[in-house]
């Protein structure tokens, strides 16, 4: 999806570059961390949560803990639910 947003429109993505970021190596400690950090909006109207938070934002890869996802899922319904007030 965030492919096709910066290939078909004019909108930066809030990442530090404006662009996808993509996976770095996995590191499973890290990314359980950097999951909820990246959890959030990242063009109006589009947010993004667990694995798909650290490819957008350049986090590592999560390997097998899931903790951090459900986590992340929680926050990301938080946030929306929040903006549609």
């Amino acid at each position: 999806m965030l492919k096709v947003i910066e290939k078909k429109t004019d909108m930066k993505l809030n990442t530090p570059s404006g662009k996808l970021m993509g996976e770095r190596s996995m590191w499973a400690e890290k990314a359980e961390q950097q999951t909820l950090e990246n959890t959030r909006q990242i063009c109006p109207g589009v947010y993004v949560a667990g694995m798909s938070a650290n490819a957008a934002f350049g986090g590592p890869r999560m390997g097998p803990i899931f903790g951090g996802m459900i986590l992340s899922g929680k926050k990301v319904a938080e946030l929306i639910l929040s903006s549609s007030r």
